[in-house]
């Protein structure tokens, strides 16, 4: 994968949130595109680990939260949390989108997923960076780091309706499906991974 097509994915991404029209002629969305694609998951992860490492830190350091887990270990479980849901949810939403008729319309749909997964993960990762600097405390982090999850779900709410072509109430079903899956993936591998942590994870 090119420069250019990190580039374009990150653009096409801003403009799906903007709904802009011309984020469509972004992606390359052949089979082809989906593959690499897969690429923009892989670029998420250094900045992932970031965010994690700064939540850690904010967690121990600021709500007193975590303080006998390893660092190591949380980390680990956070990271496989991740790639588990990652992979559940683009699964299920291949029988989603079979289910509700749009299976054409389902690489669109993955190719524009894995792009937000990436624009979606630096933004929530930027106001980490001044916080991880000692610029400001970690309760201003953590309320600039708000919006990115609001942007997250508008995200996902656009390339619902306007990529995989749902109806209002199946897009937000989807939400619904995304949020509780990955909330019950969190929670089954920090009871598995974190036992004393008390269902702290994520």
């Amino acid at each position: 994968m090119s420069a250019a097509e990190v580039t374009n994915g990150l653009i096409g991404a801003w403009r799906i949130v903007t709904r802009d029209e011309r984020a469509k002629h972004c992606f390359d969305l052949s089979t082809a595109g989906a593959a690499r694609s897969f690429s923009a998951l892989l670029l998420s992860v250094p900045v992932l680990f970031f965010s994690i490492t700064a939540s850690w830190r904010i967690a121990q350091s600021e709500f007193d939260l975590a303080r006998d887990l390893s660092f190591g270990l949380f980390i680990t479980a956070e990271m496989l949390s991740t790639f588990i849901y990652w992979g559940l949810f683009l699964a299920a939403m291949m029988r989603i989108a079979q289910a509700l008729k749009l299976r054409p319309h389902y690489i669109a749909w993955l190719i524009t997923y894995n792009w937000g997964v990436l624009f979606t993960t630096v933004a929530f990762a930027l106001p980490l960076i001044p916080y991880s600097l000692g610029i400001y405390s970690a309760q201003m982090a953590v309320v600039l780091a708000l919006p990115a999850l609001m942007l997250l779900a508008w995200y996902r709410w656009q390339i619902a309706r306007e990529v995989l072509g749902a109806d209002k109430g199946a897009a937000a079903a989807i939400l619904v499906f995304d949020f509780v899956l990955s909330l019950s993936v969190d929670q089954v591998v920090g009871m598995i991974l974190l036992p004393g942590a008390g269902g702290f994870s994520g």
